[in-house]
């Protein structure tokens, strides 16, 4: 195991004695690159039993693995006191590529700690801190403090509403499911959609309140687009009349110079919800 540079924990208990010896090995393994520790059983639940202190006391051990690149801690109850302990460990991690940190008990502050950690990381590309607490401010830090290197974020399963306007042009690949926007939320995405600086290439808003008038929004907002290539809308009650409002964007029959000028950049609406006449 120490000349290991790829371990893989999933689906076992985890209490303070075992997470204590596992992180004590890792003291020594600056040759791991890939750490993934996911403690959720099949049926959703969550085999740690471990609060964020204990979390945050096993955390400085990672500092000696310098040539991580994966870095995944999963269902382990980490908090502030593990994202302060992140932090004081990410520079050690110049060639970190991919951090997730999914089905935790992260909130906006421990965004904040975690940007500050990344600063140096300026390797990284991929971000994932889906099913967490974290609200329209914690995205804004996020926007505003992640290294220009990160160019896809996964925020689903969050409190995000976009009840304000924040830009969301840096990102190539945005993963925002199962957050329910406010009613003018899905006019935040257009505009950025509609941005000739939008480097948006991939949206998933599954299950995101997007409702028949955000489908409009949305379609208005692709008339121009020149990056996007998939936009998932699934269960988002829109109807037919909402798919509609893609017809002409996608596909404008009117005129020949209208149909040249169409969106030909969307290669995927939605995973099967256009009715099949459309």
């Amino acid at each position: 195991m120490k000349n290991s540079n790829h371990f893989v924990v999933e689906g076992c208990y985890l209490g303070v004695p075992e997470a204590t010896f596992l992180f004590n090995t890792f003291d020594d393994m600056n040759s791991l690159e890939e750490l993934d520790i996911d403690c959720e059983e099949e049926e959703g639940g969550v085999l740690a039993h471990l609060d964020d202190d204990d979390m945050a006391g096993c955390i400085p051990s990672l500092a000696a693995c310098t040539g991580m690149r994966s870095l995944k801690l999963n269902h382990l109850n980490l908090s502030t006191n593990s994202c302060a302990a992140l932090r004081s460990v990410f520079p050690r991690m110049a060639t970190l590529r991919v951090l997730v940190l999914r089905g935790n008990s992260l909130d906006d502050n421990c965004t904040r700690l975690l940007a500050q950690g990344l600063s140096g990381c300026k390797q990284i590309q991929s971000l994932d801190l889906s099913d967490n607490r974290i609200s329209d401010n914690g995205l804004d830090v996020l926007i505003r403090s992640l290294p220009t290197s990160v160019d896809t974020l996964y925020l689903a399963m969050n409190d995000i509403t976009l009840a304000r306007h924040v830009l969301l042009l840096r990102f190539r690949v945005l993963d925002i499911w199962g957050n329910t926007l406010c009613p003018g939320g899905t006019r935040v995405i257009a505009a950025s959609l509609a941005n000739p600086e939008s480097r948006l290439e991939d949206l998933d808003l599954s299950q995101c309140n997007v409702g028949e008038e955000g489908a409009a929004t949305l379609a208005e907002s692709m008339r121009n687009n020149q990056r996007l290539t998939r936009m998932s809308l699934g269960d988002n009650d829109i109807t037919e009349r909402g798919w509609n409002a893609f017809s002409s964007i996608l596909c404008d029959t009117s005129s020949i110079n209208a149909t040249y000028n169409s969106n030909h950049t969307l290669q995927r609406l939605g995973v099967g919800e256009i009715p099949e006449d459309e």
